[in-house]
């Protein structure tokens, strides 16, 4: 399925994306120029000077020291980000950002999605209604691809498979990233995959703040081997995320975006005449090579589809 020339070209996309940080973050460069302009035209003479007005408007009162406006500081340099949505709102509309360059700020350089949901807006939010039903047609289509062997290995009925959604997709998320082998009989122990439950949950529901790189995790296990690179933006995009742009950046520096894009042209390139089974198998196995690729490197910023509770 996979050659070693193919195996090349992944390692080389590895290391090319890797070599991409470094350079300032776009979005940094944009919210600086933000920056600028409120210099400029409240007639200030330092960077200081502004992140002090700044530090004004979002708490209505002076800082106590020079050193309470270091985390502006690092915010404007990109050395961090606003700790929550609140404060990164805050901190828009201390800058004077318009309604339409807010979502620029959340999506693009906060990397969330540009609405978040908790139990109680959920209930009173039409859009809430529309994205759910939309994760759980997404769900319903993950379950349908499930073989009927695989429900078997792990003692589940077809007819209650929606109950072990959780553990089918902790288990499947084992063949996308770089692990040591773990053991069948681990695997179909479904108490293994109990310490995601309430993550997965909370996820599924869509509430609370989803990391976008979480998302795409979800809609990449979700979609595959059926879904497309336009097919993925537009899903990120009706969930309120930034679609995969090649000039974005993590708020760590690392291009993510430009990875996914490349990975999901080669896929694209190499796998269109792939049986479906073929095609999900080159996929994980793509994965499973850059995620090697990033552990041996020590980067493991970029492991896309890894997450915690993986880490038997």
């Amino acid at each position: 399925i996979m050659n070693a020339d193919t195996k090349r070209q992944l390692n080389k996309i590895a290391e090319k994306c890797i070599h991409l940080k470094g350079k300032e973050r776009p979005e940094v460069i944009w919210l600086q120029e933000h920056h600028k302009k409120v210099q400029t035209d409240c007639g200030l003479k330092s960077k200081i000077d502004t992140d002090q007005l700044l530090y004004e408007r979002m708490y209505q009162k002076k800082p106590e020291e020079l050193h309470n406006l270091t985390k502006l500081r690092y915010w404007r340099t990109g050395r961090s980000v606003p700790g929550n949505r609140d404060q990164c709102l805050s901190y828009g509309q201390a800058l004077c950002l318009s309604e339409n360059e807010l979502p620029y700020l959340i999506q693009a350089y906060y990397d969330h999605s540009i609405t978040v949901y908790t139990p109680a807006s959920a209930g009173t939010s039409p859009d809430y209604s529309v994205k759910y039903e939309k994760m759980i047609k997404l769900t319903e289509a993950y379950l349908e691809k499930i073989p009927s062997e695989q429900l078997s290995r792990f003692q589940i009925p077809s007819e209650k498979k929606n109950h072990y959604l959780r553990h089918l997709y902790f288990t499947d998320a084992f063949h996308y990233i770089h692990v040591r082998p773990v053991p069948e009989k681990v695997l179909t122990k479904h108490i293994v995959s109990t310490r995601y439950d309430s993550e997965f949950t909370r996820h599924k529901k869509l509430l609370g703040e989803i990391p976008r790189t979480v998302m795409i995790r979800h809609l990449l296990i979700l979609g595959l081997p059926d879904i497309t690179l336009k097919q993925l933006n537009e899903q990120l995009s009706f969930f309120g995320f930034l679609p995969l742009t090649e000039s974005h950046t993590l708020v760590s520096g690392e291009y993510q975006d430009w990875l996914l894009i490349q990975l999901f042209q080669l896929y694209e390139k190499k796998c269109h005449s792939f049986s479906k089974e073929e095609k999900l198998l080159w996929f994980q196995n793509a994965c499973r090579i850059l995620d090697h690729y990033f552990i041996r490197t020590g980067h493991p910023k970029l492991r896309f589809m890894h997450f915690k509770a993986l880490d038997l």
